[in-house]
């Protein structure tokens, strides 16, 4: 039996939360969530321990570093999503793969492909 990888999501637009979600259960993931605020996710980690992430950069206001720190202690691969480049996330998180929604497509897919694989 093929086991099934775990992805926290963590996005805070209805909309793009939906087609993420889309995208990881066609590819062949368990979507846990979407979460839209930081303290869902980082219950969602303690409760449920994913294997893998994806994380929206803002999320009303507030950023995602503590999530973030906390799958790096985990040593769970991670996926950061922005709207905007050359956040500090990336540098703060060095481990961790970068998209911009806007050219998310399938090289989210093919980022949590690399990360877990």
């Amino acid at each position: 039996m093929k086991d099934t990888h775990r992805i926290l999501l963590v996005e805070d637009d209805p909309a793009i939360a939906a087609l993420m979600t889309d995208m990881l259960e066609q590819a062949s993931y368990e979507v846990d969530g979407p979460y839209a605020t930081l303290a869902e996710g980082v219950e969602a980690v303690a409760e449920r321990m994913p294997t893998g992430a994806v994380l929206d950069v803002h999320l009303r206001g507030s950023d995602v570093d503590l999530l973030a720190g906390d799958l790096d202690n985990y040593a769970i691969p991670y996926v950061l999503c922005s709207g905007a480049d050359a956040h500090q996330m990336k540098d703060a998180h060095p481990t961790a793969s970068f998209i911009l929604k806007p050219d998310m497509g399938t090289q989210l897919v093919a980022e949590l492909h690399r990360l877990l694989h």
